[in-house]
């Protein structure tokens, strides 16, 4: 461990020595250097100097990285009523449409989520998404049968027989087929 802590000092002083040659060659030139006015435009040196990190710092830095890992998960299953807001006629439920993909045998029922995608990806079917907005188009998805409606124009293009499920939601019971 000390010979990394070693190595590390050694390369940090050698950074810190190139570095203070380059201010110092940069001072150097500032005679050269001039305003549409024809004055100086550096006065002095920088206000500033490198520091050495310390012994703990160097220790803690030699720690395994900690990967980063990003998922975006929501917080509730989509497909499980919350209580919101919004209005209900006389206490009429959200209407259930049902989604067949091409390929598996059991439809999926689409009735609280948000999106198409969320309702499917609820129910463990996977669809590839990157931005979730309707912008780059890596959901597109072929339209079997039936209907949707798109929350916000996708930016995305598409062509006529494909939906993207992160911005649609079913008009009424629909059939697709996953990209593979």
């Amino acid at each position: 461990m000390s010979e990394i802590l070693a190595q590390k000092k050694d390369l940090f002083e050698q950074d810190a020595g190139s570095a203070q040659n380059k201010i110092d060659s940069d001072t150097d030139h500032q005679a050269d250097i001039f305003d549409l006015d024809g004055g100086a435009k550096f006065e002095s040196t920088p206000d500033f100097q490198l520091e050495m990190e310390s012994a703990t710092d160097l220790e803690s830095s030699v720690a395994e990285p900690i990967p980063q890992i990003e998922f975006f998960l929501p917080e509730t299953n989509p497909e499980q009523p919350e209580d919101s807001d919004q209005l209900e006629l006389d206490g009429m439920p959200k209407p259930v449409h049902w989604v067949g993909v091409d390929g598996l045998e059991q439809p999926a029922r689409h009735q609280h989520a948000r999106t198409l995608l969320e309702s499917l990806e609820a129910q463990s079917i996977q669809i590839p998404y990157q931005c979730r907005e309707g912008y780059c188009g890596s959901c597109r998805t072929q339209l079997i049968d039936g209907e949707v409606a798109y929350l916000e124009e996708p930016m995305a293009w598409i062509n006529e027989g494909e939906i993207l499920p992160c911005c649609c939601v079913p008009k009424g019971d629909i059939k697709i087929k996953v990209q593979s």
